[in-house]
């Protein structure tokens, strides 16, 4: 078997989403003592890609010139939402995804991807940051934004930047079986299979509270307060308005639900209070205004994907 592997790596390219999965292919051939995946780097055109850091890659071939691939994928970058591919650039992306076994995208590399008209209609991740943007580009895919990585037929697409080696790995297990997967996981010091899921790294965004206005005093109060507050009823008695008139308000100010913005709030607090260490797992929930144990591990267990035990012990300082 001799696999030829592309990454595609745009100008200001994440670095990351180049190296890191060629790193696992490389591994694979380490192990096996034979060259089973054919690395290249790709360039839009030229033999130099400026990457986001700064650092320069060498790019082995153009997308013009390379002849044919295994399997092609496309690295992301920070600006790539605000990157438009020439029409000719987009016919050769178009034939090279026809003509590989396997085709996807790293990170934000679905953005351009999503340029090519090939996510119409597929399942899809990227960064849990552009999971909004890329369904303004491809109202009609269906983009998990919690996914690490996803394949849907032909197509292979990864969340953000270190989940481009959790896609590699699974390429590997496709390709030549899952122990020789888990020993490169070994190898490169890295979780065969994450027990998270993206929710788990995303800070929810939020309104302002330097401000104030009573709405963001409110909010303040009661993220100082999380322990006191039973309900959206109590927001809106620290406000003097009606729950109603509440629920108005944050959907006016943060587009949000009231109710999403206090589970947001409360989960946030529970990961803060377990990364620390130093209250006691039964104390925590109380903490942060659950009732008991169980509704904190379920609410846990849906945003973040694993439970506040299992978060402590990944999180925990030594």
């Amino acid at each position: 078997m001799n696999h030829h592997l592309a990454i595609l790596a745009v100008p200001g390219a994440q670095l990351l989403d180049v190296s890191g999965p060629l790193d696992v292919f490389a591994e694979a051939n380490r192990l096996l003592n034979r060259t089973v995946y054919q690395l290249q780097v790709m360039s839009l055109e030229g033999a130099s890609i400026r990457c986001s850091s700064g650092v320069r890659l060498m790019a082995d071939v153009t997308l013009q010139d390379i002849q044919q691939t295994d399997t092609f994928l496309i690295a992301g970058a920070p600006e790539a939402r605000d990157m438009q591919l020439t029409a000719r650039q987009t016919a050769r992306l178009i034939e090279l995804c026809h003509e590989s076994q396997r085709f996807g995208s790293i990170c934000t590399g679905a953005l351009l991807l999503a340029q090519t008209g090939l996510l119409s209609g597929k399942k899809v991740t990227t960064h849990w940051a552009c999971a909004d943007a890329l369904v303004e580009q491809v109202p009609d895919a269906q983009v998990e934004a919690d996914a690490l990585y996803i394949a849907d037929g032909r197509l292979r697409t990864a969340a953000g930047v270190t989940s481009g080696l959790d896609l590699a790995l699974r390429l590997v297990e496709e390709d030549l079986g899952r122990e020789l997967a888990q020993d490169i996981a070994a190898n490169l010091v890295m979780f065969f299979q994450r027990p998270v899921n993206q929710g788990h790294f995303v800070r929810k965004q939020q309104l302002s509270l330097g401000g104030r206005s009573a709405f963001q005093e409110m909010q303040r109060w009661a993220l100082a307060n999380l322990a006191q507050v039973n309900s959206l009823d109590d927001l809106a008695a620290h406000m003097q308005i009606s729950t109603r008139h509440l629920a108005r308000l944050f959907r006016q100010h943060m587009d949000l639900q009231a109710g999403n913005w206090l589970e947001n709030a409360r989960i946030d607090q529970a990961r803060k209070l377990l990364e620390a260490g130093s209250m006691p797992l039964k104390a925590i929930p109380a903490a942060c205004g659950y009732r008991s144990n169980d509704v904190l591990r379920r609410a846990f267990v849906k945003v973040t994907g694993m439970t506040p035990s299992m978060y402590r012990k990944m999180f925990l300082k030594t």
